[in-house]
C-alpha cells in the first residue's frame, strides 16, 4: 500500500469569496485520508504563500494545496516551479481563472472531491521580466483595471465590472512594438494579454485555443470597441468565441519582447510594474499540477 501524499495546505483567509471560512472542517470531512495526509497554515501578508510553499519544499512535503484566488495560486507556483512538489487548487477567489480552465468545481466540497481523483501532470509557466505567472498576464487596459481593482474595498465580478466601465470611456489605445526572433511589428490595441490558459476568470475567455502544456504562449491583442461593438465582443468573450471577433488578433510563440507606452502590467490578475519593455519567456513543463486534462 502506498503512503499518503504529504500535502501542505496554504489557506488565504481573506481571498475573494469567503468560501475558505470553513475549509479546515470541509477538508477534514471530504479529503481522502487514504490518498492525502494534510497539514495546513494560513497566509498572514502579501507574499506569504510563496514563503509557505518554500517551507513545504524544505520540509519534504509531496504537494501544496493552495486555497484562495489566482493571486494565492500565483505566489505558491512561483516557489514550486522546477521543484518536485505538485500544486493542487481549491478555488476561493474572485475570478479563479486557472481553476476554471482545469475544470475544478467552484463548489468547495466538489473541488475537494475533484482533487481526490485528480492525477499529477505537468504544466508550462511563463516569466515576464523574470516574474513568473501561470495563467494570464498582460498590459494595457486590463493591467490598468487590475491596479484599480486592487484598491477597491469589495471584490467579485460586480466590482471588476464597475472598475472597467469607469475607465473605458477615456481610455486610449496604445501602440505596442512586438519582437519575436528577428521579426518586429507595431500594433495598436486596447490591451495585450499573455495567455498560458484560456481565461482571465469568471469564464471571460481571452485565448480559446491556449493550452497550458504545449510549450507555447498566446499573445492576444484586443482593439478598443465602439459602443455598438461592445455587446458582440462581450458575448464572444463569454462563449469562447472571442477569436472570431474582428477586434481580436492572436500570436502564438515561445518568447517575445514587447515595448509599451505605459509601465503597468498584471500577473494572474495581480497588479505589477513591468516598465516600458516586457521580456516574455516560456518554461515548458516547469510546474507539477493536479489535473484531469
Amino acid at each position: 500500500m502506498n503512503n499518503p501524499i504529504k500535502l501542505f495546505g496554504i489557506i488565504n483567509p481573506i481571498s475573494g469569496t469567503g468560501k475558505q471560512k470553513n475549509i479546515r472542517r470541509l477538508l477534514a470531512q471530504h479529503l481522502d485520508p487514504k490518498r492525502f495526509s494534510l497539514h495546513a497554515e494560513e497566509t498572514e501578508y502579501a507574499g506569504h504563500a510563496s514563503e509557505l510553499a518554500k517551507k513545504a519544499i524544505s520540509e519534504k512535503y509531496d504537494a501544496v494545496l493552495a486555497v484562495g484566488g489566482d493571486g494565492t495560486i500565483n505566489e505558491a507556483a512561483r516557489s514550486l516551479a522546477f521543484s518536485r512538489l505538485a500544486l493542487g487548487i481549491i478555488p476561493c477567489g474572485s475570478g479563479n481563472g486557472l481553476a476554471r480552465h482545469l475544470g475544478i468545481p467552484m463548489d468547495t466540497v466538489k473541488a475537494i472531491q475533484w482533487l481526490n481523483s485528480a492525477r499529477i501532470g505537468s504544466m508550462d509557466t511563463i516569466t515576464a521580466n523574470g516574474q513568473r505567472f501561470i495563467n494570464v498576464a498582460g498590459i494595457g487596459f486590463d493591467a490598468l483595471i487590475s491596479h484599480q481593482f486592487a484598491k477597491m474595498n469589495s471584490r467579485g465580478l460586480s466590482s471588476y465590472a464597475k472598475a472597467t466601465f469607469q475607465s473605458f470611456l477615456d481610455y486610449q489605445e496604445e501602440t505596442y512594438r512586438i519582437r519575436i526572433g528577428k521579426r518586429t511589428e507595431e500594433v495598436k490595441g486596447m490591451m495585450l494579454s499573455f495567455a498560458n490558459s484560456t481565461q482571465f476568470g469568471n469564464n471571460a475567455c481571452i485565448a480559446p485555443n491556449a493550452s497550458f502544456c504545449d510549450g507555447k504562449m498566446n499573445l492576444c491583442l484586443v482593439r478598443k470597441p465602439k459602443y455598438n461593438q461592445i455587446p458582440d465582443l462581450m458575448l464572444k468573450m463569454f462563449t469562447n468565441k472571442v477569436h472570431l471577433s474582428p477586434l481580436y488578433r492572436e500570436i502564438v510563440c515561445e518568447q517575445a519582447t514587447i515595448e509599451q507606452e505605459s509601465e503597468l502590467g498584471h500577473l494572474d490578475g495581480e497588479p505589477a510594474i513591468f516598465g516600458k519593455t516586457v521580456e516574455l519567456k516560456m518554461d515548458a513543463g516547469s510546474l507539477k499540477i493536479f489535473s484531469k486534462i
